[in-house]
């Protein structure tokens, strides 16, 4: 098949991964727990019904638990009501491709697979055999506190970005006066007004340690609204709040936005990229089951004014909300500073993925599309979302040249693109 053919070349171009959490002093899985108890696996083998919500949020779902062995059963129990998912492929992709197991997980073959992982995983070099596997070159990392490289020691490729913010909001119960508050405690200013919140971010990112990086990252509220409003207004709403008056969800929405404005402006300077994550919303501040794709419907229009307040900052936007894509495509074509990179949580799936690429192939230019975003802990579950990466984008391209537009060749030249020279262009200023 054509798709196929296309996805053994594309496996072979080198591939840069613009977002992960991989830390350089510990790359590999450490057990087969933190294979099989991924956490974007965890969610569905507990909607499967296989666990008990007393398991749920913990530790133990990540297979550190005394109690694993229960925690197996019910793995059990839930898998083959899952196998059918995006996630469940990518597991399966791991284990075969990179343990050498090709068979189904049960009680009976669990030794099986633990044997397999102590084989490969207590390899010296086993993160580089992976990286190397999947022709991965360079990750860019947002891990933080990671000793300094030592004499021969492998590196990985990896990159670091910087993943903080004064306060941007993730759960939408979260009160404003605690946000603010905690944020005057270390600036030292008490935040009633736009200037006090501007120069307490200004402290917050002048205290942070920016050495060897040069892209920003933060995970923003998808509550917000980013269109320019007279400071009086921001003035009223930090007011209130500072009263513990929480405000209404259009000034909460204004407030999202002024403290982005706010960081944009302390980080101008700084950074040449900033990567905007978004679309993906807890519902509440404890003990979230799941977080949902979730945005205000003017949210990623009113990123056109961010856009155009910061011009020489580039807004490589990682995207969860799958309903924005078209305004997103839009974005790229209107302004020389947009581009977009992958997918994130509720948009890594094979069927989202697929729409979204035949749409941004469409529209948008390669130079402004990054085909790879792992958001990954582990070489290896960067390498299996890899491999999911490429194989949707392989079907596209076979789609699209089965429907007359375009070559073989032209898919090949489009892949590379996407996989190697617009991350390494824009991301990392080669």
């Amino acid at each position: 098949m054509l798709s196929d053919d296309l996805f053994s070349e594309i496996c072979r171009i080198p591939a840069i991964d613009v977002h992960s959490h991989l830390r350089r002093n510990q790359m590999a899985a450490t057990g087969v727990g933190k294979l099989l108890f991924y956490h974007m696996l965890v969610y569905p083998l507990r909607a499967a019904g296989g666990f008990d919500d007393a398991h749920w949020p913990s530790k133990q779902l990540h297979g550190d638990s005394p109690d694993t062995e229960l925690l197996y059963d019910a793995w059990m129990r839930s898998w083959p009501l899952l196998s059918n998912t995006g996630f469940a492929w990518i597991l399966q992709t791991i284990l075969r491709d990179l343990y050498e197991f090709d068979e189904p997980v049960t009680p009976e073959s669990l030794p099986r697979l633990r044997a397999a992982f102590d084989r490969k995983a207590n390899q010296p070099d086993w993160p580089r055999q992976v990286l190397t596997r999947g022709n991965i070159v360079a990750i860019l990392s947002s891990y933080h506190d990671v000793p300094p490289l030592a004499p021969g020691e492998y590196d990985g490729g990896i990159r670091f970005t910087l993943e903080t913010a004064p306060t941007v909001g993730t759960h939408e119960a979260f009160p404003w006066r605690q946000r603010l508050e905690r944020l005057g405690r270390r600036a030292g200013i008490e935040i009633a007004t736009l200037g006090q919140l501007a120069r307490a971010t200004q402290e917050f990112f002048d205290k942070t340690d920016w050495a060897g990086k040069n892209v920003l990252v933060n995970w923003i509220g998808s509550e917000a609204d980013f269109r320019p409003v007279d400071a009086s207004v921001i003035d009223r709403l930090l007011a209130d709040c500072l009263r513990g008056m929480e405000p209404a969800p259009d000034g909460a929405r204004l407030l999202e936005g002024a403290v982005v404005r706010c960081t944009l402006e302390a980080v101008r300077r700084r950074i040449k990229v900033y990567q905007l994550v978004y679309g993906t919303q807890f519902p509440t501040a404890e003990n979230a089951p799941h977080p949902v794709q979730k945005a205000w419907h003017g949210f990623a229009a009113s990123i056109s004014h961010l856009a155009a307040e910061f011009p020489e900052i580039h807004f490589n936007i990682l995207n969860g909300y799958e309903p924005d894509e078209p305004v997103l495509c839009s974005l790229c074509l209107a302004y020389a500073n947009v581009s977009l990179g992958s997918f994130w949580w509720q948009t890594f799936y094979p069927s989202v993925m697929h729409a979204a690429w035949h749409r941004r192939l469409d529209m948008v230019p390669v130079s402004r599309l990054c085909g790879f975003f792992s958001d990954g802990y582990s070489v290896d579950y960067i390498y299996g979302r890899l491999r999911l990466s490429q194989r949707v984008l392989a079907n596209v391209l076979a789609e699209r040249i089965d429907r007359g537009f375009g070559t073989r060749q032209q898919a090949l030249d489009i892949a590379r693109h996407v996989m190697l020279e617009t991350p390494r262009k824009l991301l990392m200023g080669k």
